[in-house]
């Protein structure tokens, strides 16, 4: 038997095998610990920075609810109850929520009071918060996919400080940087929104109820009191003033509409059909559904409170200073009977315009004169009865100096009632979305009303002025801006 001589090169073999089996075991590793890096982003940071958002985006639904609030006035669920107050910054508890452990915050900051209306503005600041697991690191470059920067990523995520504090301050504005540690690495999202005051004027009338009227020969238009006096140019195009006549706007909130007369603007109902209509020059929508929330009182700055009590016969009023449309002079009146006849004056030793409120807590019954330069909020908790239309005197000429609220009824079966009789015109707005208005005569009305149910029996002339748009109480908010600061 012939015995095989040894190979020399099997050892080659055998060296190159391994070789080959460190290399592929090297690649693999390098592959699967990229994977883990990859999954360990895509899994955790990137889940992580989506609930940061929602975490935000809650935060920044319940403080614009708070801010409603603030409109809505129920004394019963008050705004910002449980939030720290900072002067006229509102801070809410930090919530947790959620099995991530969630947590969410918030300040509203009113930032803004209009000095005409004296409306506030707020500014909402939400953050979310998300507790980063996973690996500890920052290996991961910027190559996810093409929307996707995983650098730009990272650098939101807080392993040791919050970057935010540090570089821009609590609040974003470059005050109180400083290095604040946090405990666990952590993502988060921040939104800041706007909140806008929505006020009732937006149309010459709003009728939550039944409407009728105004008559076969009334007509319905619109100027802007800011560019100049009323002038009718509805029916000529090539007056400049042409395009701010035809914002005469009706809104009925029921089917029950019949509207006679040349309506400058677009009318609107609640699956109803227009009845007897002359003329309709914009748009007729038969579904337009809306209501009317209950108007209640608003907190009235008391510091100007004064002693007048009632207007019972001749009243000359001048109050003791001039008062401001945030913080007018505040009166309380008990009576304001059939021969109150009060006259509101400007205040002679101030340049500025003069604010007055009268919270009339019985019927309205008596006559009003509003001397140039003078605004007047008038709040009743009962009936507006007004003899005739010329009882109404606002010598100023804009409706937005002189507005009515009629303050809704705490048992919602009671009725309240707007009577206005003839003769004679006014400028004034009126907002009572729990009263029913009845009108006669023909006057010459400048002006706005929200009320329930309307009836107008006359051949009435109405120009709504389009600067009322923004003038009046807060009925609500609105979300005027919506960011994510992504610093």
């Amino acid at each position: 038997m012939k015995t095989p001589l040894p190979n020399p090169e099997g050892g080659n073999v055998l060296i190159m095998s391994l070789a080959t089996i460190l290399i592929l075991s090297m690649i693999g590793a390098n592959v699967l610990g990229n994977l883990t890096t990859r999954y360990n982003v895509s899994n955790t940071q990137v889940r992580g920075w989506k609930q940061a958002q929602h975490a935000a985006e809650s935060a920044a639904d319940i403080a614009y609810a708070e801010v409603r609030k603030l409109a809505i006035k129920d004394p019963t669920d008050p705004a910002f109850a449980g939030w720290t107050q900072n002067g006229s910054t509102y801070t809410s508890p930090v919530t947790a929520f959620g099995d991530a452990n969630l947590q969410a915050s918030a300040t509203a900051e009113r930032f803004f009071s209009d000095p005409v209306t004296g409306n506030d503005w707020y500014r909402i600041r939400a953050k979310g918060t998300v507790p980063l697991q996973g690996l500890k690191r920052v290996t991961m470059d910027s190559r996810m996919n093409v929307e996707t920067r995983g650098d730009s990523l990272l650098r939101k995520i807080d392993f040791n400080y919050d970057h935010f504090v540090a570089n821009y301050g609590p609040n974003g504005d470059g005050v109180g940087k400083t290095l604040v540690p946090v405990a666990t690495p952590q993502i988060s999202r921040r939104i800041e929104l706007i909140a806008a005051p929505t006020t009732p004027f937006s149309a010459a009338i709003k009728a939550a109820g039944t409407f009728y009227g105004l008559g076969s020969a009334a007509m319905i238009d619109s100027y802007d009191s800011s560019v100049g006096p009323y002038v009718f140019v509805a029916n000529n195009p090539s007056d400049p003033r042409y395009p701010d006549s035809r914002s005469g706007h009706v809104q009925i909130g029921s089917a029950v509409a019949t509207v006679m007369g040349t309506l400058f603007g677009d009318l609107a109902t609640n699956g109803g059909t227009v009845v007897r209509s002359t003329y309709v020059a914009g748009t007729i929508d038969n579904n337009v559904p809306f209501s009317l929330r209950p108007y209640r009182m608003p907190t009235m700055a008391r510091t100007r409170e004064t002693t007048l009590t009632n207007v019972n016969g001749t009243v000359s009023l001048t109050p003791p200073d001039a008062g401001t449309a945030r913080e007018p002079v505040f009166y309380e009146l008990s009576s304001y009977g059939n021969d109150g006849k009060l006259t509101v004056n400007r205040v002679p030793t101030s340049s500025d315009d003069t604010y007055v409120a009268l919270h009339v807590m019985n019927d309205f019954r008596g006559t009003i004169t509003v001397k140039p330069g003078v605004h007047v909020q008038l709040f009743i908790d009962g009936n507006m009865v007004v003899r005739q239309a010329g009882d109404i005197d606002n010598q100023t000429g804009y409706a937005g100096n002189l507005q009515f609220y009629l303050v809704s009824p705490v048992n919602p079966s009671t009725v309240q009632t707007i009577s206005i009789g003839p003769p004679g015109n006014f400028s004034a707005v009126i907002y009572a979305p729990k009263a029913n208005y009845t009108m006669n005569g023909n006057p010459d009305i400048k002006g706005a009303l929200v009320c329930n149910n309307f009836y107008g029996n006359g051949n009435t002339s109405w120009h709504y002025d389009r600067a009322l748009d923004n003038m009046g109480e807060v009925t609500d908010y609105r979300v005027a801006s919506y960011v994510e600061d992504i610093r």
